[in-house]
């Protein structure tokens, strides 16, 4: 199967979810968005959303009891992936302020290789926490190496599904409503469902019905 063929297969499984558990992700994205709010609880409820859809992806539906057992296992390990982002957050938005500055052909080069990294870092995020999951050892640095290595065995497979999150995100900011009707859980199914069929594709898993 190309990848072209397996990026739309995996986005209309996904929608399905998004369809027939509907309710239950809005119920859970709005609690999601409460922990956000807080800051201090946003990545132990991120980590249990991608938990819970990961426990999805394999066919067992969208559970509240999921999401408190993912907020429970990966509590701390979350601050761990938290802490890393934060970190790389600010390193990016410091180089974009300094290179945006310089009035420069090289600083305008640099600043055209930070926002090229920023975007691969999101791209590799989007992979990490299902690979977290996924993964017998659970490290952080395993997990986005092997998000990497996913983006680049997979460009068109990663396009396709990147730019299907640019837009629901896009439509989320602008209509704002989205954010609680589980676009967040939405995208936490898209990318484990697209972990999942990769692992299945690299011959790193057996097909099952969960990929169907």
């Amino acid at each position: 199967m190309s990848q072209f063929s397996a990026a739309l297969r995996v986005l209309k499984r996904t929608l399905m979810d998004w369809w027939y558990d509907g309710i239950s992700l809005a119920l859970i994205n709005v609690i999601w968005v409460l922990a956000a709010l807080t800051i201090i609880l946003a990545p132990p409820a991120t980590l249990a959303v991608f938990f819970a859809a990961n426990q999805m992806a394999q066919g067992r539906g969208f559970r509240f009891s999921d999401f408190v057992e993912g907020f429970r296992r990966y509590f701390l390990l979350s601050y761990g992936w938290g802490l890393l982002n934060v970190g790389a957050g600010i390193l990016i938005v410091s180089s974009l302020l300094f290179y945006g500055q310089l009035a420069s052909e090289w600083g305008l080069f640099l600043f055209t290789v930070v926002l090229f990294v920023t975007v691969w870092w999101l791209v590799v995020q989007f992979y990490t926490l299902p690979y977290l999951i996924e993964q017998e050892r659970k490290n952080i640095l395993i997990a986005l190496r092997n998000g990497l290595f996913t983006a680049f065995a997979s460009p068109l497979y990663t396009l396709v599904l990147g730019a299907f999150v640019v837009l629901i995100l896009g439509l989320s900011i602008a209509l704002v409503i989205p954010i609680f009707l589980g676009v967040p859980c939405l995208i936490a199914v898209l990318a484990n469902r697209a972990v999942r069929e990769r692992l299945i594709a690299f011959g790193l898993r057996p097909s099952s019905h969960d990929s169907d």
